[in-house]
């Protein structure tokens, strides 16, 4: 199979994680058409404004720098989704105030409604990449929906790609990473998936740093 070239990304979720991690992967990857789209209005103005919603030492110069070039905020959830090839969900996981893990266990609703609404509206095949500080075997739950919802002739592989950011430092963790992890399934075309993600961030984070693993590790 061919390798998979991954020219346009999309982010749903503008918070902490997803707005840094693909600002730094927009200045990273020149050659990638990189959006991050959120449902809420104000936080995707104040993200096109001077005034970032989200202030982390160096974040300011590199979305001023790339902004309008090759890094773009919206609130079109679904033409981003229809338009990328890879999809990054770092959407909200409060704790759960009611039910089962109540005031401990997270709230799963948010990455789910997320996950169906790819599903439903997604026309070419995706690579989708848990990016929220989820629980693990989120990323089971993900796939189980994309599943139930597939459509002849669209695949959709998942991969887990968890954070490793401290607040304050999150630029400096971004470009010089200690490590980078990526899960994925063991078939040929989840491994295919997984090279792609790879091949992204080896634009500046060196092959040895880049670890492999089984999704649910």
């Amino acid at each position: 199979m061919a390798p998979i070239t991954v020219k346009r990304i999309c982010c749903i979720g503008a918070g902490y994680v997803g707005g840094p991690t693909c600002t730094v992967i927009a200045e990273q990857c020149p050659d990638i058409t990189v959006t991050i789209v959120d449902v809420n209005p104000v936080r995707i103005a104040a993200w096109n404004s001077d005034k970032l919603p989200v202030y982390e030492p160096g974040l300011e110069e590199i979305v001023f720098k790339c902004r309008g070039k090759n890094l773009f905020f919206s609130t079109d959830v679904d033409a981003a989704i229809r338009e990328a090839d890879l999809i990054f969900v770092s959407v909200n996981t409060p704790t759960k105030k009611s039910g089962v893990g109540k005031g401990y266990a997270a709230d799963l609703h948010y990455i789910e409604a997320c996950t169906r609404r790819i599903a439903a509206v997604a026309t070419s095949s995706k690579i989708i990449v848990e990016k929220s500080t989820v629980p693990c075997r989120t990323a089971q739950s993900m796939r189980t929906i994309l599943e139930a919802n597939s459509r002849e002739g669209l695949r959709f592989d998942i991969l887990s790609n968890p954070e490793f950011l401290a607040e304050g430092t999150a630029i400096s963790d971004l470009k010089h990473p200690d490590r980078v992890l990526i899960g994925s399934l063991s078939s040929q075309e989840a491994q295919d998936a997984r090279e792609a993600l790879v091949n992204v961030y080896e634009h500046w984070v060196p092959r040895e740093r880049i670890f492999t693993t089984g999704l649910w590790s």
